[in-house]
């Protein structure tokens, strides 16, 4: 009972050590990022009024535009130096700008601004989750985190938006960003106040070489500062086979479904065949709920244990949903869609886990934008999935696809998925630096040099253990022994 309760009490410490002041405010921004990608969504999917235009493609070329920049500046100043807060305040800016247009119901300039806010938002907001973990091995929590309040805000997003009614959903997204603003403003006066400094990691390490400006070093570089030693072991990279094979293969499995209108037509009608009543969002909450689940499960959990567990959940429940399909009774399949919508989104984190800790450090952000522009690309291209008439078709496919992909997507994550730690050690692994597993010190009494000499066995001496790896042999065992040899000692000196 107490060792669980100790258990309870470290994950809590756990979670509460990911919050303060700076990471909230990039928490909420990444809600009212995915907020106005809510907004696009039911008008796409519902509405269907959007398909003839590429709105998606202003976003995926300002991410790009932005992590390009990005990397120029890392390369001129060779460090770090914590700009997020500014690319957010003019994400928040546009975000804002496309709220105003809502609010005089010009929707096609309200969305070019929306996408270009979001999009920027996105990247800024990972980015800064990422830098900000520390070395203990949490960062999969904290990106799940802000990866489910990401959802969370799509959810929001879908359940508020009305076409008919662009003016109200324009005033609620204006608050939302407007509150946001102020809430960067006042992170920033603390920030000039020397209150708090967001300007760092909590990774030790990592600051340390981001001063040094030593973060940016090629792999030559940081090979020539382990040649000569013992400890460690050089081996060939696999940096980039990690990180494009695994990132491509995960992000893909990520967006297979989530976007698939065959997948959500079946999810609208059953539920309304299963509840009786038209529940739109339904899918959307489901699959943000598994986010949350997942985000909680990583503080406790592997990555790799709750993507192959989850992983082969969904695999199992997509053959049930192949097998119990029936198109006059969608109602059937109402139960196994809500878990393989909440399974999906368990493991959605995953994606964005691998392209930030997998990629060079000067290539981070690049990744990350790739990533969401084959998201972007993933939901716009399957509009032309409406163009296949036979539904069986169309959903056997969508599920052989997810099928394959799944499969091969755990089977990367087990074997190349190195283990979470600091930013600098997972750099290394990947570049083929390992560190040799050392002998174990030696404890015991009669192996150490100091005490060979006393020629001493170990039934003679009693063990004493001082700390949970600290074990002191104790010689004589007993004061009695000690009363003995001196009794011994006497009778020998008499007989003389």
């Amino acid at each position: 009972m107490l060792l669980q309760k100790k258990k309870l009490h470290e994950l809590w410490h756990r979670f509460c050590g990911m919050l303060c002041l700076a990471d909230l405010v990039v928490f909420a921004c990444l809600w009212g990022s995915g907020l106005s990608l809510g907004y696009y969504m039911k008008s796409a999917y519902v509405y269907d009024n959007l398909w003839p235009h590429w709105y998606a493609l202003v976003g995926g070329l300002m991410v790009l535009a932005l992590a390009l920049g990005w990397i120029l500046r890392k390369h001129n100043r060779q460090q770090y130096s914590y700009d997020h807060y500014y690319i957010i305040f003019y994400g928040l800016l546009c975000s804002l700008m496309g709220s105003c247009f809502m609010l005089s119901r010009q929707l096609t300039v309200s969305y070019y601004f929306s996408f270009v806010g979001l999009s920027v938002l996105y990247l800024a907001g990972f980015s800064y989750v990422n830098l900000r973990s520390d070395a203990s091995g949490m960062r999969p929590a904290r990106i799940a985190l802000a990866n489910a309040l990401h959802m969370c805000g799509l959810a929001s997003g879908f359940v508020i938006f009305n076409e008919f009614e662009p003016q109200q959903c324009g005033l609620i997204s204006m608050s939302v960003y407007l509150i946001l603003l102020v809430l960067v403003c006042v992170n920033e006066l603390l920030q000039h106040l020397g209150i708090h400094n967001y300007k760092q990691s909590k990774d030790l390490v990592f600051n340390l070489l981001n001063e040094e400006r030593m973060v940016f070093l090629p792999r030559q570089a940081v090979l020539a500062q382990f040649v000569g030693r013992r400890d460690y072991q050089l081996l060939a990279s696999r940096q980039w086979l990690v990180l494009l094979l695994g990132g491509l293969l995960v992000t893909l499995q990520r967006c297979c479904l989530l976007y698939s209108p065959v997948y959500l037509q079946l999810m609208w009608s059953s539920t309304a065949g299963y509840v009786q009543r038209s529940q739109l969002f339904t899918p959307f909450v489901l699959y943000a709920a598994g986010c949350v689940l997942g985000s909680l499960l990583l503080l406790r959990y592997t990555p790799k244990l709750v993507y192959l567990l989850f992983g082969v959940i969904k695999l199992t429940l997509i053959v049930a949903l192949l097998c119990i399909w029936s198109e006059d009774q969608s109602e059937h399949c109402f139960l196994f869609l809500c878990l393989i919508y909440a399974t999906m989104g368990v493991i959605s984190s995953q994606a964005l886990h691998w392209l930030l800790e997998c990629s060079p450090f000067l290539y981070t952000e690049l990744c990350v934008a790739m990533g969401f522009v084959i998201q972007l690309g993933v939901m716009e291209a399957f509009k032309y999935e409406t163009n296949v008439d036979d539904v069986w078709t169309n959903l056997l496919v969508s599920s052989l696809i997810a099928l394959l992909l799944t499969t091969l997507a755990i089977l990367v994550v087990e074997w190349l998925q190195p283990r979470s730690a600091s930013l600098v050690d997972v750099r290394n692994r990947l570049m083929g630096i390992r560190r040799l597993s050392q002998p174990q010190e030696q404890t015991q009494f009669w192996h150490t040099n100091h005490f060979l000499v006393h020629n001493k066995q170990p039934h003679e001496l009693q063990s004493v253990q001082l700390a949970k790896s600290r074990i002191f042999q104790q010689y004589p065992i007993s004061s009695n022994d000690i009363t003995d040899v001196d009794g011994d000692a006497a009778k020998t000196t008499d007989k003389f």
